[in-house]
């Protein structure tokens, strides 16, 4: 009986997770994004405590935070600045904050390319 409470569950949470993922045109903070405000270039650690786990750039003022749960420097920064997007710089996912749902966008890809450039041998050439 316990397998059947952990099975419905993992269903809970997997359906909660579909719910906290949203298109760009359901995200009404995704045109606050300002992209010339982004340089990855930095050092990928927190500007308020210089950890390097769980890093999340403010897309509105380029700012690096870290987390993104209530009670974390990226958090705060939303409610405090009213600044809504951020990507995780590990992964390059795109989270509103403080609502905390995950924005899949296309139009996101120029900035994740950014982030994480490849480049082939002809480019380098």
């Amino acid at each position: 009986s316990s397998d059947s409470g952990d099975d419905e569950a993992g269903a809970i949470t997997h359906q909660s997770k579909k719910k906290l993922v949203v298109s760009g045109s359901e995200c009404p903070y995704l045109d606050t994004i300002a992209r010339q405000r982004l340089d990855f270039d930095f050092e990928k650690c927190c500007s308020v405590s210089l950890r390097k786990e769980n890093v999340y750039a403010c897309l509105v003022c380029g700012k690096y935070f870290q987390g993104r749960g209530p009670a974390t420097h990226a958090y705060t920064h939303a409610l405090e600045e009213s600044h809504a997007m951020f990507m995780n710089l590990h992964s390059g996912n795109v989270y509103c904050l403080p609502d905390g749902y995950q924005v899949a966008d296309n139009s996101l890809g120029d900035i994740r390319r950014v982030l994480d450039p490849r480049f082939t041998s002809g480019d380098v050439a």
